[in-house]
Protein backbone atom coordinates (compact mmCIF):
# COMPACT_ATOMS: atom_id res chain seq x y z
CA UNK A 1 0.00 0.00 0.00
CA UNK A 2 1.48 3.58 -1.16
CA UNK A 3 2.35 5.79 2.26
CA UNK A 4 0.36 8.50 2.46
CA UNK A 5 2.12 11.94 1.87
CA UNK A 6 3.89 13.79 4.32
CA UNK A 7 4.89 17.50 3.82
CA UNK A 8 7.07 16.98 6.23
CA UNK A 9 9.04 14.39 4.85
CA UNK A 10 8.81 15.80 1.18
CA UNK A 11 10.29 18.88 2.69
CA UNK A 12 12.98 17.26 3.34
CA UNK A 13 13.87 15.46 0.49
CA UNK A 14 13.43 18.95 -1.33
CA UNK A 15 16.27 19.90 1.00
CA UNK A 16 13.71 22.73 2.98
CA UNK A 17 13.83 21.45 6.44
CA UNK A 18 13.82 24.57 7.96
CA UNK A 19 10.35 25.12 5.94
CA UNK A 20 7.35 24.59 8.34
CA UNK A 21 3.70 22.82 7.74
CA UNK A 22 1.04 25.72 8.44
CA UNK A 23 -2.24 23.92 7.18
CA UNK A 24 -3.85 21.61 4.13
CA UNK A 25 -5.24 23.84 1.64
CA UNK A 26 -8.28 22.34 -0.31
CA UNK A 27 -7.30 21.39 -3.67
CA UNK A 28 -8.13 19.67 -6.87
CA UNK A 29 -9.17 15.92 -6.93
CA UNK A 30 -6.00 14.44 -8.17
CA UNK A 31 -3.55 16.88 -6.33
CA UNK A 32 -2.87 17.71 -2.78
CA UNK A 33 -1.99 21.20 -1.13
CA UNK A 34 -0.01 22.62 2.30
CA UNK A 35 0.50 26.00 2.78
CA UNK A 36 4.42 26.16 4.06
CA UNK A 37 6.04 28.74 6.08
CA UNK A 38 9.63 29.84 5.34
CA UNK A 39 11.54 33.07 6.77
CA UNK A 40 8.09 34.55 6.92
CA UNK A 41 7.04 33.80 3.44
CA UNK A 42 4.26 31.46 2.54
CA UNK A 43 4.78 28.94 -0.21
CA UNK A 44 2.79 26.10 -1.30
CA UNK A 45 3.62 22.88 -1.75
CA UNK A 46 1.41 20.82 -4.52
CA UNK A 47 1.88 16.70 -4.30
CA UNK A 48 0.40 14.59 -7.42
CA UNK A 49 -0.43 11.12 -7.85
CA UNK A 50 2.29 8.63 -7.96
CA UNK A 51 3.59 8.26 -10.91
CA UNK A 52 2.38 11.57 -12.65
CA UNK A 53 5.96 12.63 -13.43
CA UNK A 54 4.89 13.86 -16.65
CA UNK A 55 1.55 16.11 -15.92
CA UNK A 56 3.55 17.33 -12.95
CA UNK A 57 6.96 18.52 -15.73
CA UNK A 58 3.83 19.51 -18.08
CA UNK A 59 2.45 22.18 -15.43
CA UNK A 60 6.26 23.29 -14.23
CA UNK A 61 7.09 24.54 -18.20
CA UNK A 62 3.72 26.01 -18.46
CA UNK A 63 3.66 27.84 -15.38
CA UNK A 64 6.81 29.55 -16.29
CA UNK A 65 6.25 30.21 -19.67
CA UNK A 66 2.93 32.11 -18.75
CA UNK A 67 5.35 34.21 -15.29
CA UNK A 68 7.57 35.29 -17.88
CA UNK A 69 4.89 36.28 -20.52
CA UNK A 70 4.11 38.78 -17.15
CA UNK A 71 1.44 36.07 -15.96
CA UNK A 72 0.47 35.84 -12.66
CA UNK A 73 0.86 32.86 -12.18
CA UNK A 74 3.23 30.97 -9.27
CA UNK A 75 6.64 30.77 -9.32
CA UNK A 76 8.07 27.14 -8.81
CA UNK A 77 10.64 27.15 -6.13
CA UNK A 78 11.75 23.56 -6.18
CA UNK A 79 10.71 20.40 -8.20
CA UNK A 80 11.24 16.71 -6.55
CA UNK A 81 9.86 13.70 -5.97
CA UNK A 82 8.76 11.80 -2.65
CA UNK A 83 8.36 7.84 -2.83
CA UNK A 84 6.82 8.47 -6.55
CA UNK A 85 4.83 11.76 -5.22
CA UNK A 86 5.90 13.89 -7.96
CA UNK A 87 6.27 17.41 -6.25
CA UNK A 88 6.19 21.25 -7.11
CA UNK A 89 7.40 23.52 -4.58
CA UNK A 90 5.32 27.24 -5.48
CA UNK A 91 5.37 30.55 -4.72
CA UNK A 92 2.09 31.68 -2.69
CA UNK A 93 0.08 34.25 -4.47
CA UNK A 94 -2.00 37.14 -2.88
CA UNK A 95 -5.64 37.01 -2.71
CA UNK A 96 -8.63 34.74 -2.36
CA UNK A 97 -10.67 32.78 -5.00
CA UNK A 98 -12.56 34.91 -7.45
CA UNK A 99 -15.27 32.75 -6.29
CA UNK A 100 -15.28 33.86 -2.47
CA UNK A 101 -14.64 37.47 -3.50
CA UNK A 102 -18.39 37.38 -5.82
CA UNK A 103 -19.96 35.36 -2.82
CA UNK A 104 -19.25 38.29 -0.48
CA UNK A 105 -19.39 41.31 -2.90
CA UNK A 106 -22.20 40.49 -5.24
CA UNK A 107 -22.91 43.94 -5.96
CA UNK A 108 -19.03 44.10 -8.14
CA UNK A 109 -20.21 40.74 -10.09
CA UNK A 110 -19.85 42.71 -13.14
CA UNK A 111 -16.32 44.00 -12.67
CA UNK A 112 -15.65 40.77 -11.35
CA UNK A 113 -16.44 38.77 -14.32
CA UNK A 114 -14.72 41.81 -16.39
CA UNK A 115 -11.02 41.15 -14.99
CA UNK A 116 -11.65 37.65 -15.24
CA UNK A 117 -12.07 38.00 -19.12
CA UNK A 118 -9.80 40.49 -19.72
CA UNK A 119 -7.34 38.16 -18.09
CA UNK A 120 -8.73 35.27 -20.33
CA UNK A 121 -8.00 36.92 -22.91
CA UNK A 122 -4.25 38.00 -22.23
CA UNK A 123 -3.52 34.45 -21.76
CA UNK A 124 -4.63 33.82 -25.60
CA UNK A 125 -2.61 35.99 -26.72
CA UNK A 126 0.23 33.88 -25.46
CA UNK A 127 1.79 30.97 -27.96
CA UNK A 128 1.79 27.54 -25.90
CA UNK A 129 5.36 26.55 -25.10
CA UNK A 130 7.03 23.67 -28.02
CA UNK A 131 6.02 21.27 -25.28
CA UNK A 132 2.69 21.24 -25.77
CA UNK A 133 2.61 23.29 -29.22
CA UNK A 134 3.88 19.89 -31.04
CA UNK A 135 0.24 18.18 -30.29
CA UNK A 136 -2.11 21.29 -32.07
CA UNK A 137 -4.90 18.95 -32.08
CA UNK A 138 -4.87 17.10 -28.37
CA UNK A 139 -7.13 19.32 -27.09
CA UNK A 140 -9.96 18.11 -28.73
CA UNK A 141 -9.54 13.96 -27.80
CA UNK A 142 -7.60 15.85 -24.38
CA UNK A 143 -10.26 14.05 -21.41
CA UNK A 144 -11.19 11.06 -23.79
CA UNK A 145 -12.40 10.09 -27.56
CA UNK A 146 -15.36 12.75 -28.38
CA UNK A 147 -17.75 11.92 -31.44
CA UNK A 148 -15.67 11.57 -34.67
CA UNK A 149 -17.70 14.03 -36.23
CA UNK A 150 -17.42 16.85 -33.93
CA UNK A 151 -13.99 16.08 -34.04
CA UNK A 152 -13.41 15.99 -37.82
CA UNK A 153 -15.21 19.16 -37.75
CA UNK A 154 -13.56 21.00 -34.96
CA UNK A 155 -9.94 19.91 -37.12
CA UNK A 156 -11.15 21.62 -40.02
CA UNK A 157 -11.90 24.72 -38.58
CA UNK A 158 -9.46 25.10 -35.48
CA UNK A 159 -7.35 28.57 -35.96
CA UNK A 160 -4.24 29.91 -33.81
CA UNK A 161 -3.62 26.35 -32.85
CA UNK A 162 -0.22 26.96 -31.10
CA UNK A 163 -2.61 29.34 -28.58
CA UNK A 164 -1.86 28.76 -24.80
CA UNK A 165 -5.27 26.86 -23.36
CA UNK A 166 -5.86 26.75 -19.68
CA UNK A 167 -8.84 24.14 -19.66
CA UNK A 168 -10.19 25.09 -16.09
CA UNK A 169 -10.50 28.69 -16.55
CA UNK A 170 -13.10 29.56 -13.61
CA UNK A 171 -13.57 31.60 -10.55
CA UNK A 172 -12.06 28.76 -8.02
CA UNK A 173 -8.81 29.19 -10.13
CA UNK A 174 -8.57 32.34 -9.93
CA UNK A 175 -7.39 34.90 -6.94
CA UNK A 176 -8.18 38.37 -6.86
CA UNK A 177 -7.64 41.20 -4.42
CA UNK A 178 -10.78 42.72 -5.40
CA UNK A 179 -9.15 45.26 -7.99
CA UNK A 180 -7.12 42.66 -10.04
CA UNK A 181 -6.41 39.09 -11.47
CA UNK A 182 -3.48 38.26 -8.82
CA UNK A 183 -3.34 34.63 -9.35
CA UNK A 184 -4.32 31.86 -12.30
CA UNK A 185 -3.50 28.48 -10.65
CA UNK A 186 -4.15 24.41 -11.55
CA UNK A 187 -2.88 24.31 -14.95
CA UNK A 188 -2.56 20.50 -15.32
CA UNK A 189 -5.29 20.77 -18.02
CA UNK A 190 -3.15 22.99 -20.23
CA UNK A 191 -2.93 22.40 -23.85
CA UNK A 192 -2.01 24.37 -27.16
CA UNK A 193 -4.88 24.87 -29.31
CA UNK A 194 -7.60 26.79 -30.62
CA UNK A 195 -8.32 29.46 -28.11
CA UNK A 196 -12.46 29.40 -28.77
CA UNK A 197 -12.12 25.84 -27.39
CA UNK A 198 -10.64 27.65 -23.84
CA UNK A 199 -13.19 30.04 -24.15
CA UNK A 200 -16.55 27.96 -24.88
CA UNK A 201 -15.12 25.57 -21.82
CA UNK A 202 -15.11 28.64 -19.26
CA UNK A 203 -18.50 29.64 -21.01
CA UNK A 204 -20.34 26.13 -20.82
CA UNK A 205 -18.63 26.18 -16.94
CA UNK A 206 -20.28 29.99 -16.08
CA UNK A 207 -23.80 28.94 -17.97
CA UNK A 208 -23.92 25.47 -16.67
CA UNK A 209 -22.23 25.27 -13.21
CA UNK A 210 -22.91 28.77 -12.21
CA UNK A 211 -25.01 28.04 -9.61
CA UNK A 212 -22.68 26.31 -7.38
CA UNK A 213 -20.50 29.55 -6.76
CA UNK A 214 -23.70 30.49 -5.01
CA UNK A 215 -24.75 33.43 -5.69
CA UNK A 216 -28.14 35.83 -6.56
CA UNK A 217 -29.19 34.84 -10.49
CA UNK A 218 -28.93 38.23 -11.31
CA UNK A 219 -25.10 38.94 -9.86
CA UNK A 220 -24.35 35.79 -11.86
CA UNK A 221 -25.27 37.12 -15.22
CA UNK A 222 -23.77 40.23 -14.33
CA UNK A 223 -20.67 38.51 -13.81
CA UNK A 224 -21.26 36.64 -17.41
CA UNK A 225 -21.69 39.88 -18.94
CA UNK A 226 -18.20 41.28 -17.18
CA UNK A 227 -16.28 38.20 -18.48
CA UNK A 228 -17.97 38.49 -22.05
CA UNK A 229 -17.31 42.03 -22.02
CA UNK A 230 -13.87 41.68 -20.51
CA UNK A 231 -12.77 39.21 -23.44
CA UNK A 232 -13.88 41.20 -25.92
CA UNK A 233 -12.47 44.45 -25.00
CA UNK A 234 -9.03 42.35 -25.18
CA UNK A 235 -8.85 39.57 -27.37
CA UNK A 236 -12.37 40.53 -29.79
CA UNK A 237 -15.62 38.50 -30.07
CA UNK A 238 -15.66 35.15 -30.77
CA UNK A 239 -16.92 33.95 -34.12
CA UNK A 240 -18.35 30.47 -34.94
CA UNK A 241 -18.45 29.12 -31.40
CA UNK A 242 -21.56 26.24 -32.07
CA UNK A 243 -19.00 23.69 -32.47
CA UNK A 244 -16.25 25.16 -29.51
CA UNK A 245 -19.70 24.78 -27.11
CA UNK A 246 -20.64 21.42 -28.35
CA UNK A 247 -17.20 20.37 -27.42
CA UNK A 248 -17.43 21.96 -23.82
CA UNK A 249 -20.52 20.06 -23.29
CA UNK A 250 -19.17 16.48 -24.19
CA UNK A 251 -16.12 17.12 -22.25
CA UNK A 252 -17.99 18.29 -18.90
CA UNK A 253 -20.53 15.50 -19.47
CA UNK A 254 -17.66 12.66 -19.17
CA UNK A 255 -15.78 14.97 -16.80
CA UNK A 256 -18.71 15.32 -13.87
CA UNK A 257 -20.06 11.85 -15.33
CA UNK A 258 -19.55 10.59 -11.53
CA UNK A 259 -20.15 13.60 -9.33
CA UNK A 260 -23.24 14.95 -10.57
CA UNK A 261 -27.15 13.66 -9.71
CA UNK A 262 -29.08 12.27 -12.99
CA UNK A 263 -31.14 15.14 -12.82
CA UNK A 264 -27.97 17.86 -13.35
CA UNK A 265 -26.27 15.29 -15.87
CA UNK A 266 -29.58 15.09 -17.88
CA UNK A 267 -29.54 19.15 -17.98
CA UNK A 268 -25.43 19.43 -19.32
CA UNK A 269 -26.52 16.51 -21.83
CA UNK A 270 -29.55 19.10 -22.70
CA UNK A 271 -27.02 21.77 -22.86
CA UNK A 272 -24.85 20.04 -25.47
CA UNK A 273 -27.50 18.08 -27.81
CA UNK A 274 -28.56 21.87 -28.58
CA UNK A 275 -25.27 22.99 -29.67
CA UNK A 276 -24.80 19.93 -31.70
CA UNK A 277 -28.31 20.73 -33.47
CA UNK A 278 -26.83 24.19 -34.33
CA UNK A 279 -23.68 23.01 -35.43
CA UNK A 280 -25.34 20.44 -37.96
CA UNK A 281 -24.26 17.78 -36.33
CA UNK A 282 -27.11 15.96 -36.89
Amino acid sequence: MQERPDPQAILQALEWPSAVVSAPVSGGTDTLIWRIEKAGKNYALRVYQPGQHETCRREEIVMATARAAGLPVPEVQAVGSWQDYPVLLLSWLPGRTLAEELQMHQGDAYHLGLLAGCMQAKLHKLAAPTLLSQQPYAWINWSGPIDSTLEARLQACSRQNHTLLHLDYHPFNLLTDGTHITGIIDWRNAQAGDPRADFARTAAMFLIEGSRLQPSQASLRAFIRGWRAGYTQEHGRPEELSLFYAWAGEVMERDLASKRSPEELARIHNWTQKWKRRANLF
